[in-house]
C-alpha cells in the first residue's frame, strides 16, 4: 500500500514539474500566445526526454542514482528558477518536491529490482526456453 502511495506521489510531482516547465518557458518569453506556444513546446521536449531516459519503461533508462538525481535535480532547478521569476509558492513546492522525488525514485527502484530478481523472474527465465519443440524433445528423452 505504501509503495502505491509513493508511486502516486512521484507521479503528482512529475506532473507538477511539467506544469513548472510550462510556467518557466512561457514566463521567460513574456507570456501571451508566444509564451503559451513556447511553454507547450518545452513541455513536449522535457516529456520526451523524461520518457526516453527516466520513465520506468524507458528504452535507455539511466542508472538508478543518476536517474534519481537527474529527475529530482530537474524539478528543484525549475523550482529555483520559478522562485527567481516571482512564483514563490510554486517554486518552493517544486524545490521540496525535488528532494521527495529523489527519495521516491530510489525506493521505487529498489522494489522494482526486488521484483525483477524474485521467484517470478526465475520462473520466467526457466519458461523462456519452454517452446513446443523443446517440450517435445524433453518428452522424447524421458521415453
Amino acid at each position: 500500500m505504501m509503495l502505491v502511495v509513493l508511486a502516486l506521489l512521484a507521479f503528482v510531482i512529475e506532473f507538477a514539474f511539467m506544469v513548472g516547465v510550462f510556467l518557466l518557458a512561457s514566463g521567460l518569453v513574456g507570456g501571451g500566445l508566444g509564451g503559451a506556444v513556447v511553454g507547450v513546446l518545452a513541455v513536449v521536449l522535457v516529456a520526451a526526454l523524461w520518457g526516453l531516459f527516466i520513465a520506468p519503461k524507458a528504452r535507455r533508462r539511466l542508472p538508478k542514482v543518476v536517474r534519481a538525481l537527474a529527475s529530482g535535480g530537474g524539478v528543484a532547478v525549475v523550482g529555483a528558477v520559478l522562485l527567481g521569476l516571482g512564483r514563490e509558492r510554486f517554486g518552493l513546492v517544486l524545490l521540496g518536491a525535488g528532494l521527495v522525488l529523489v527519495l521516491a525514485q530510489l525506493v521505487l527502484d529498489e522494489t522494482d529490482a526486488g521484483r525483477a530478481n524474485g521467484p517470478a523472474a526465475a520462473n520466467r527465465a526457466r519458461d523462456a526456453g519452454d517452446t513446443r519443440r523443446s517440450r517435445r524433445s524433453q518428452r522424447s528423452r524421458r521415453r
